[in-house]
């Protein structure tokens, strides 16, 4: 196997995106005690690496050695976490699941995946070091907010993929992807003015609704905000901005 720089750079991104993961989890477990927690800065660096040696070796022995790398990291990860729970009762997965994660993310760093796999690793750090926000925004959802978002996700990961998009009727004028998109734009600036009006305050979340809504369509827009309008007659002018 030859050392070139197309080999160091993937291990080098493979360490950084381990050691960028366990910045996150060390800083957030950086009251516990030495020797208490399943793994600190260093050694996610090390699971990173580990992952990207691993697809390394994989290119020459096959795929089955990436394999059993990852199978026995998960059974010496799961017997740290069984010692961890007999120890201080905490049934949290959230590091041993980041641990896997650096080490999978490490080895498509050296698959030829450099970009994926840094931003898959950002996007894994952003969402670990939001557990309060999230924890904080469960708590304040109400049951009708859980079900728009479900429903929202329903028409439009659900119900828009399988409708044909094609013309039918004269002229071919109705093609029901085409609508159907048009109610999905309508009903997500809908949620998102809603969630924007709640956070923001009326003057600004209508503002921000018809800023960044009107990206997507200028006229959902102005139909959902001049429903909102008909509905709450007293905010007119704040509407008004976001139209």
């Amino acid at each position: 196997m030859d050392v070139t720089l197309d080999t160091l750079v993937p291990l080098a991104v493979a360490l950084g995106i381990g050691l960028l993961i366990g910045l996150e989890r060390g800083w957030d477990q950086r009251e516990a005690a030495e020797g208490t927690r399943i793994a600190g800065i260093r050694t996610f660096g090390l699971l990173g690496l580990l992952g990207g040696v691993a697809a390394l070796l994989a290119r020459t022995t096959g795929p089955l050695t990436l394999g059993l790398f990852f199978v026995g990291l998960t059974g010496l990860l799961a017997v740290a976490y069984l010692q961890r729970v007999s120890r201080a009762g905490d049934l949290g997965i959230t590091s041993l699941a980041a641990a896997l994660l650096s080490f999978a993310l490490g080895a498509l760093a050296v698959a030829d995946e450099l970009v994926l796999a840094s931003a898959s690793a950002v996007v894994v750090t952003v969402l670990l070091s939001a557990k309060q926000l999230i924890h904080d925004t469960l708590r304040r959802l109400s049951s009708a907010e859980l079900h728009a978002a479900l429903k929202l996700l329903l028409i439009s990961v659900v119900v828009l993929p399988v409708l044909p998009d094609q013309g039918f009727g004269p002229w071919q004028a109705l093609n029901p992807f085409e609508i159907w998109m048009m109610v999905v734009i309508v009903a997500t600036i809908s949620f998102a003015g809603y969630f924007a009006v709640r956070v923001a305050g009326s003057r600004r979340g209508f503002a921000f609704t018809g800023l960044f809504g009107g990206l997507a369509s200028s006229t959902a827009v102005t139909l959902h905000l001049s429903r909102v309008c008909r509905r709450e007659p007293a905010a007119a002018t704040s509407v008004s901005v976001g139209i």
